[in-house]
């Protein structure tokens, strides 16, 4: 994607779409660019962006890049760049403390603070001790801060970088902690940690000096000479990508590329340079409900924030790039279907007739206490039967908490006939996850790390001092 030196978010709006089909990065590396020198004897690097795809597994990878094979005639943005000089790729362990399988709250944390704590918790040591998070430590620094989610904006993985708690279900006080550190970009959902019936936090939002908005419009008109910014779209997480277009009433809720885009527009000129965050988290809970298409169209939307990464740094070398994720959810994968495997082709067409998630079927199937097989259809192309009525049925009555995993199980095999994407599981997975850089630093990456490697490396490309 080419941008001018400043693009703002009004010119952004116009150029993205929700797919991103015109956004092919071309040439992501200068030609003139060659090895980098090893951090110690090289320029520091004065900007992060740091990149998360939120429970994205090597599967969901494999089935996006067939996916914009089939449909874009090229590769995803993120594989094009195994391809280009200067990028190093690894493999990144993601365990945590107490399990080999980890939660986003203690993979991220290990990035933040640089020890492999609980899980459930963020930044606290297996000791109780409170870990400085790295957002905190760049602050002392004078670098611009900022976090950017499809989540609420106090979920795990943009938390471990600022904040403390001992459970990470504890957003409100993650709020209360975002508002006293005083981050300077906050965009995401999450609306309700902010303000309740019980409190408001955002007057004194505004008091810190922060603009505050609401919806698409209020961010693509927010005045980008304020240094401070905080943006909540959605009361919880941020409706899935494909709920977003295919909904006319949520069509005001900005896409992830724009909110990556707008932190950008406030933290990119700043002369002790910033570090961001940027989170596509319903990529991870799509995997958790082994909803094919859904994950699919979250991997894109991520997929697409990746052209503006690296056009920034082809403009500012001195910006360190990650591109990666914390574990893999639900071992979702492309598999096999007809005589040698060629029905599959067709698959990678039929997913594009899903019109919607499981997760807004369900607020509809709740909200009238009733399965609505019409709905389903509509929205799937799967026809339920009499059973598999009833017994959708029978859970929405007993209020079942994860109807959307009940939809996946009772619709396995029709699921898999119609798309070819099958699943291990509702749960996070323990494989080995990719992890790609470029910039000041990477040089100083290994082949493959434990995740709380990856926080000494980028402190010490960062040029910040260590906390412990």
């Amino acid at each position: 994607m080419d941008f001018p030196k400043k693009t703002s978010r009004r010119s952004f709006l116009t150029q993205a779409s929700w797919m991103g089909a015109a956004s092919v990065i071309t040439n992501p590396l200068n030609a003139s660019a060659g090895k980098h020198k090893s951090i110690h004897a090289a320029a520091r690097a004065k900007n992060l962006i740091f990149l998360v795809a939120d429970g994205m597994g090597t599967g969901t990878l494999s089935l996006t890049n067939h996916w914009c094979l089939r449909h874009l005639n090229r590769s995803t943005h993120w594989m094009s760049l195994y391809n280009q000089t200067g990028w190093i790729n690894s493999l990144q362990d993601t365990a945590s403390a107490s399990s080999p399988i980890t939660d986003s709250a203690a993979a991220a944390s290990a990035w933040g603070s640089g020890q492999r704590v609980n899980n459930r918790s963020i930044n606290y040591s297996t000791e109780g001790k409170a870990l400085e998070p790295i957002f905190v430590t760049a602050k002392k620094a004078g670098k611009a801060t900022g976090l950017v989610s499809t989540c609420s904006i106090t979920h795990a993985t943009p938390a471990a970088f600022v904040a403390n708690v001992v459970n990470r279900d504890d957003e409100d006080a993650i709020a209360e902690q975002y508002l006293q550190r005083a981050m300077d970009v906050y965009l995401g959902g999450g609306f309700r940690h902010f303000h309740s019936s019980k409190r408001n936090l955002l007057p004194a939002f505004t008091k810190a000096g922060y603009e505050v908005c609401r919806d698409l419009t209020d961010l693509i008109n927010t005045d980008e000479k304020r240094n401070r910014l905080i943006g909540l779209f959605s009361d919880s997480h941020l409706p899935y990508a494909i709920d977003r277009v295919n909904d006319p009433s949520l069509r005001n809720i900005p896409s992830l590329q724009l909110m990556f885009q707008s932190a950008l527009d406030i933290l990119g000129d700043r002369p002790e340079g910033f570090v961001l965050q940027v989170e596509a988290g319903r990529v991870d809970h799509a995997g958790h409900a082994n909803d094919p298409a859904t994950i699919l169209q979250e991997q894109l939307e991520f997929d697409n924030c990746i052209p503006i990464a690296v056009d920034f740094q082809e403009r500012n070398p001195e910006t360190l790039v990650i591109i990666t994720t914390d574990h893999g959810t639900g071992g979702c994968q492309l598999n096999g279907l007809g005589d040698a495997y060629n029905g599959s082709n067709a698959a990678l067409d039929r997913i594009n007739q899903f019109s919607g998630s499981f997760e807004s079927m369900e607020k509809v199937f709740r909200k009238n206490c009733n399965f609505d097989r019409k709905l389903f259809q509509k929205v799937t192309g799967i026809e339920a039967n009499n059973e598999q009525v009833e017994k959708i049925q029978a859970e929405i009555e007993r209020k079942q908490e994860y109807l959307t995993s009940t939809l996946a199980d009772l619709f396995m095999a029709e699921l898999m006939q119609k798309c070819g994407v099958g699943w291990t599981s509702h749960q996070h997975t323990g494989e080995n996850v990719e992890f790609l850089a470029r910039g000041p630093g990477v040089e100083d990456i290994p082949q493959r790390f434990n995740n709380n490697q990856l926080h000494g490396y980028v402190i010490t490309a960062l040029g910040l001092e260590h906390t412990w």
